[in-house]
């Protein structure tokens, strides 16, 4: 099925999968010859938390905003220097369930976005806490971008499907 925009059902499942491909591909780019030197800096298996966001996000929420693609967020506590942030890594999610995007050559299914961000303002062992003092205290384009849309906890695995953000306001 080709269409631009998705509006078939994120359930937990799906979320499982699009983290543990998500984890696989962070994975691999730490283990290459240009992520090793992060390896040194940061403990890349541990993330503060890892987050559906953006437009699919909002989908997950209100099941009416439709995905264009999957945008899967890594945060890291800051470590002596910023992560590569302007670094995107893609996969192919194939489910036949959200189809193609024809707007995305080359990808069987919906296209995933994979970026990681290392934040100052965090607090250990809080991820949610960590990603409201994020979008409070650290005004870049990223934390702007963020807070305007939705952010769905994929990992700690005990968050997994809770929303902690809808457009501009802190879900409890």
């Amino acid at each position: 099925m080709e269409c631009k925009r998705s509006y078939s059902e994120i359930n937990e499942d799906d979320l499982s999968e699009l983290v543990k491909l998500s984890k696989l591909r962070i994975e691999k780019f730490f283990k290459s010859s240009s992520g090793m030197k992060w390896n040194r800096i940061y403990e890349y298996k541990k993330p503060l938390c890892i987050a559906l966001c953006q437009g699919s996000a909002m989908h997950y929420y209100d099941n009416k905003y439709g995905i264009k693609d999957f945008d899967i967020w890594f945060f890291y506590a800051f470590s002596k220097q910023h992560l590569p942030y302007r670094t995107i890594w893609n996969i192919d999610y194939i489910n036949e369930k959200f189809g193609h995007n024809p707007d995305h050559q080359g990808y069987e299914g919906r296209k995933v976005d994979i970026i990681i961000r290392s934040i100052k303002n965090y607090i250990n062992e809080d991820p949610i806490e960590s990603i409201y003092e994020y979008f409070a205290n650290e005004k870049t384009k990223s934390a702007i971008m963020l807070s305007k849309k939705a952010v769905v906890l994929l990992e700690p695995s005990r968050y997994l499907g809770k929303v902690i953000w809808y457009k501009g306001n802190r879900i409890k």
